[in-house]
């Protein structure tokens, strides 16, 4: 299934640009738009088409959107490195479930060891991870953990890893992040 219009599609591929092919990323739909030359009117229009088509996604009320599967198959990439490892997962609830707060308390663990055996570097780098960590733990004690904090601070903790870390660590961490 394509989308309804060529405008509808360059749209879309804008928005795949954008997001970097990301499922979970998200894009102003005015700014894909204003890439394009469109209006804030004509954007918005644009990005509800795309969403009843199933093509994009809603992801916040002020306009954050993002690409759905469906939207990347219309556009001919690939999904199959897009799907989420299930074992690894946040879930999709504005909380964490117990599966996913296990996957977190199992993630930091294995985080800590690496970074009590491995000095990352230099102190700054050691001083944000241990920093990262302490967030996590944080709102891990609270009784609802968000999901979008834990997910933003693994995305910082990846950031940080990314260079020294070990393989099978990065790819756990992307694996929640992208869940």
């Amino acid at each position: 299934m394509d989308p309804a219009s060529a405008e509808e599609k360059t749209y879309l591929a804008e928005l795949y640009s954008v997001t970097g092919s990301d499922l979970n990323a998200q894009a102003s739909m005015y700014e894909v738009g204003a890439n394009l030359g469109l209006a804030k009117e004509e954007a918005g229009t644009m990005a509800e088409s795309l969403f009843i088509q199933g093509f994009a996604e809603l992801k916040t009320l002020s306009g954050g959107i993002g690409i759905t599967h469906t939207g990347l198959e219309a556009l001919n990439v690939s999904t199959d490195k897009n799907i989420p490892d299930t074992a690894l997962s946040l879930g999709t609830g504005p909380v964490l479930d117990a599966k996913a707060k296990k996957n977190v308390e199992n993630l930091l663990e294995e985080i800590k060891v690496h970074t009590a055996h491995k000095a990352l570097g230099d102190y700054p780098r050691l001083e944000q991870t241990v920093i990262d960590i302490k967030t996590i733990e944080i709102q891990m004690l609270a009784p609802n953990p968000k999901t979008g904090i834990i997910r933003e601070v693994l995305k910082s903790l990846q950031q940080t890893l990314k260079e020294d870390g070990p393989k099978e660590l990065n790819a756990k961490l992307t694996a929640l992040i992208s869940s």
